[in-house]
């Protein structure tokens, strides 16, 4: 299977992921995963290639009782199309609760045949990572000059009639408990902050960046507590809605207004303001802007580049190295990179030791 970098960067990163308005949507929305829409896809040579975009924007874990896996039962529906974009599916627990939302763009498109069996394959690989069946062929970190690395993990699933799944996912699952410890501490980096006006409401998103014990960062979205609570009977978008304006915004579709200054824990923060058309006429504002330029993340355009520069391999290698992950030995090579503004940003790709 080739290992190539998938184009997951280029659709949401350095995309702040505003967070909705109800609590079962702040989860929804936690992980800015990086996070983003990420592409899973077969193997060459075993089928069909599948270029899934998937937002994965809440990674679930199984819990144990007695030695013995629970396993949740998730529904997945599908949702809606985005124009020119993803066939938007929704996963919901027994009790109706949004666990995360899904983009997926396959070759072609989806037939009402094809969208009934990508809804039944997301069900499927729900349980199957509750169960961890899964196997992990892939590590990437990826390091901004200064800045700790971010690591993503590529795994790989076998569906119920020998059919690959491919996805690319965060560490995020496993560091909850830090997370949570290090918030209630405050010990967390606000890198963006980013705002979207609609329907008279204005809703303020904190892009944040946590430490972890192991040097490496996650960075997840997290409403600001010191807005203003909402009014009573506002008027949200809808999922399909929210994922066109990401996909707008990081291809910089937006009509710029000017700059305006705010107040954000404290310190003022200078954003840029955009007006952006869905395509349902819909008319949304949104804002962004960077606390320290020191302490961040790539843009969209910066991914773009940094992917066209590794698949075209034209990065500095800088050594190899051994580490165990889940347990298991990888062989990891790091690779500089530097983009054409001056940007230094190191790779380290992680294969299981032994695979070429």
């Amino acid at each position: 299977m080739k290992s190539g970098d998938e184009p997951i960067e280029e659709f949401l990163k350095g995309i702040v992921l505003p967070d909705y308005y109800s609590e079962g949507h702040a989860r929804q929305l936690r992980a800015q995963i990086l996070s983003g829409l990420h592409t899973g896809r077969s193997g060459r040579g075993t089928g069909r290639w599948w270029k899934t975009a998937v937002l994965l924007l809440c990674l679930l874990g199984a819990g144990a009782l007695a030695a013995e896996i629970i396993v949740q039962v998730y529904h997945c529906y599908f949702v809606g199309k985005v124009k020119g974009g993803p066939y938007i599916f929704t996963i919901k627990s027994e009790n109706g609760e949004t666990m995360y939302t899904t983009g997926v763009s396959p070759e072609g498109g989806l037939d009402a045949a094809g969208i009934e069996q990508q809804r039944k394959d997301f069900e499927e690989v729900a349980a199957l990572r509750q169960r961890n069946t899964r196997e992990l062929i892939r590590v990437l970190d990826t390091e901004v000059k200064d800045n700790p690395p971010v690591r993503m993990f590529l795994y790989k699933y076998v569906l119920a009639d020998g059919r690959p799944w491919v996805s690319n996912e965060s560490e995020m699952e496993d560091a909850d408990p830090q997370i949570a410890s290090l918030r209630q501490r405050g010990q967390r980096d606000i890198l963006k902050v980013s705002e979207v006006e609609f329907g008279g409401q204005r809703a303020r998103t904190l892009s944040c960046r946590y430490v972890l014990s192991t040097g490496r960062a996650v960075t997840m979205s997290e409403a600001d507590p010191e807005q203003p609570a909402e009014r009573p009977g506002s008027v949200h978008l809808t999922s399909t809605q929210w994922i066109e304006l990401y996909q707008l915004a990081s291809q910089g579709k937006g009509e710029f207004l000017g700059s305006t200054q705010v107040q954000v824990q404290g310190r003022t923060v200078t954003l840029q303001r955009y007006s952006f058309k869905l395509s349902d006429g819909t008319v949304v504002i949104r804002s962004e802007g960077q606390l320290d330029a020191s302490k961040r993340d790539l843009s969209a355009a910066q991914w773009q580049e940094l992917n066209r520069l590794s698949e075209a391999n034209k990065g500095e290698t800088l050594g190899t190295y051994d580490e165990d992950v889940n347990g298991k030995p990888f062989k990891f090579t790091r690779v500089k990179y530097v983009l054409s503004d001056g940007t230094e940003v190191i790779r380290s790709v992680g294969k299981p030791d032994g695979q070429q």
